[in-house]
């Protein structure tokens, strides 16, 4: 696996990281459209369980934003995270940009396959998504710190990195269960 990524970091496929990116970000706005509906449909049937007819009117008529809002939010956090992220690490791991966003393209292939399986079992239940989730960003931050070793990165540098890297995830999510 590390000489793939070796050798696709040599090529120097910047087309190729944008286009997994832009995958990437087009899944995990597919993702949030259907967390969304599924939060929002379990959230109405426990609070109006034994209502009847009323619980199915207001799980209709409710007003809530559409899935068009939310799809731009997942898919615009996910690009503009990787090229944020890119930029900050760019400037710390002193490297070059389109050499740091290749290394998350590669990577991305990982959160790929995890999203596809997110949006395949959200329907089925929200708990095992969640296990899915956090079991493949544990494979993500592994594979970031190794794939660190390939640009000669000292291990307190590659600590803190892995930092830079999770620490806008836990702002987006605290912003997106605050605010969206």
């Amino acid at each position: 696996m590390i000489k793939i990524i070796k050798n696709y970091l040599k090529q120097n496929l910047f087309y190729v990281s944008v286009i997994i990116t832009g995958i990437v970000s087009f899944l995990m706005g597919l993702f949030y459209v259907l967390l969304k509906n599924e939060l929002f449909e379990m959230t109405s049937s426990n609070y109006l369980e034994g209502t009847g007819v009323l619980a199915n009117y207001v799980t209709v008529s409710t007003d809530r934003p559409s899935g068009v809002y939310y799809f731009l939010i997942g898919l615009f956090c996910a690009f503009f995270f990787f090229l944020i992220v890119s930029l900050i690490l760019k400037g710390y791991l002193k490297k070059d940009y389109f050499q740091i966003f290749n290394l998350f393209g590669i990577l991305n292939v990982i959160l790929m396959i995890c999203l596809i399986l997110g949006v395949c079992f959200i329907n089925i239940s929200v708990l095992f998504t969640y296990i899915i989730l956090f079991v493949f960003l544990l494979f993500y931050l592994f594979g970031f710190y190794k794939v660190l070793d390939l640009l000669n990165i000292d291990k307190r540098k590659k600590i803190f990195s892995l930092l830079i890297f999770v620490l806008p995830i836990i702002i987006i999510l605290l912003i997106l269960k605050l605010f969206v």
